[in-house]
């Protein structure tokens, strides 16, 4: 949200990881593991129903508290322009803003907070996200076949599985940039690496005990390639929501709390 927020400051939203998200999902298509004609309408749903969600969501607090919530993460002065703008804005000029990197999430969040119509922000909307979701996909899709040409398979299964990575770290940056969930900086020193090895051990472990009860219960294949991306995207993601649960509940998770430590 601080990032959304200060759209107009200093300080951006990231490029990651909606246009990530979007590249992996060509990727996929390029290697045949997601059909092209089901990928697309879902990414576009998704999009379309994030924004109206931030739209709905921004409308019901009204401009005032969303204002106030600006004014705390110092970004009212720029909040109070874009709204202004898009207060009288046509659909091609919030069309133009949703496409702008670093702007878009903040475009949802003013439009509805200031009260522009819904059927003028979703015909602003409606081809700003066909033409953002087109772009990134196919941009995958185009750099996914020659590289699905000239690799093997598994050459191909390290590709998949450094787009994993990437799209889990990326999330990751993002969850700890939220304040609700990473909370107020601690004041802990940096603690040694060595420390931090054993807490990550600690934690990955217990997904583990999560990663091998889903296995049983889904029959889960070792040692296939396609497999081994898909495990490793399922355990990254039980981490992220681990990491989750354990920063708003007890604001650790177990082994930052073994070893008195904070992940950087």
């Amino acid at each position: 949200m601080r990032s959304a927020l200060r759209g107009g400051g200093r300080r951006s939203i990231p490029f990651a990881p909606g246009e990530a998200v979007l590249l992996g999902a060509g990727l996929l298509i390029a290697s045949g593991a997601v059909p092209f004609w089901l990928a697309m309408p879902a990414e576009f749903i998704a999009v379309l129903a994030g924004a109206l969600t931030g739209y709905a969501w921004s409308w019901a607090i009204g401009a005032g508290r969303l204002r106030q919530l600006a004014d705390r993460l110092g970004a009212g002065k720029p909040f109070d322009r874009v709204a202004e703008r898009l207060r009288e804005a046509g659909v091609l000029q919030i069309a133009g803003s949703r496409l702008v990197p670093g702007l878009r999430i903040y475009t949802t969040l003013a439009a509805g907070a200031v009260g522009v119509s819904l059927w003028r922000f979703v015909l602003g909307i409606v081809p700003a996200v066909a033409l953002w979701v087109a772009v990134f996909t196919l941009l995958g899709v185009f750099v996914g076949i020659p590289a699905e040409r000239v690799l093997g398979r598994f050459e191909a299964f390290a590709v998949r599985f450094g787009v994993v990575l990437v799209l889990l770290a990326a999330a990751y940056l993002v969850i700890n940039r939220i304040p609700w969930i990473s909370g107020h900086p601690r004041r802990i020193p940096q603690a040694p690496r060595w420390k931090l090895a054993v807490a990550a051990i600690v934690d990955l472990l217990l997904v583990a005990v999560a990663m091998v009860a889903l296995g049983l219960l889904t029959g889960l294949e070792a040692l296939e390639p396609d497999s081994v991306v898909s495990a490793a995207a399922v355990v990254g993601i039980l981490s992220l929501v681990y990491l989750v649960i354990a920063r708003r509940s007890v604001g650790l998770t177990a082994g930052e709390a073994l070893l008195r430590i904070h992940y950087p």
